[in-house]
């Protein structure tokens, strides 16, 4: 957002409000935003321990193997290739 439409905002709301109302709705919406912020982090900050916790948990095993692989030939034939067909 630009200065030019803060500013816009701001003189619309000073019109709409009146400066009292704005001064009280601007005590308000901090208050509400450092409260969102706090909540966000919180929630996040336990995401990442309950993410922690059941990754330790979890014992470490390969990836399986698929056992039929696929492979194409040459682009200008267009074979394919299986493990199968040996």
């Amino acid at each position: 957002m630009s200065l030019s439409e803060m500013f816009f905002l701001g003189l619309l709301g000073l019109v709409i409000l009146g400066p009292k109302k704005l001064a009280e709705f601007g005590q308000q919406s901090g208050k509400m935003l450092a409260r969102l912020k706090k909540v966000s982090s919180e929630f996040q900050s336990q995401l990442a321990t309950e993410i922690s916790a059941t990754a330790s948990d979890l014992p470490m095993q390969p990836a399986p193997v698929e056992s039929s692989l696929v492979e194409t030939g040459p682009a200008h034939t267009g074979l394919v290739l299986t493990n199968a067909d040996e």
